[in-house]
């Protein structure tokens, strides 16, 4: 999978997204909010931001 520069410079946060789903626990769209009480210096549009470009580099492109 190859990441944009955005996607790269998230990274760090990517990690603990991908843990968040791996753990089952709560549901993706709530991640912008856990973000945010992991890392209360980010913004609330940065965490949006962040949960779409993981979001978007998760998308599997099947050739449709």
């Amino acid at each position: 999978v190859k990441l944009t520069d955005k996607q790269k410079e998230y990274l760090p946060f990517f990690v603990m997204l991908d843990l968040m789903q791996e753990s089952g626990q709560m549901n993706m769209f709530g991640a912008p909010a856990k973000l945010r009480e992991l890392d209360p210096d980010l913004g609330r549009r940065e965490a949006m931001n962040i949960t779409s470009e993981w979001m978007k580099s998760k998308v599997v492109n099947n050739g449709s």
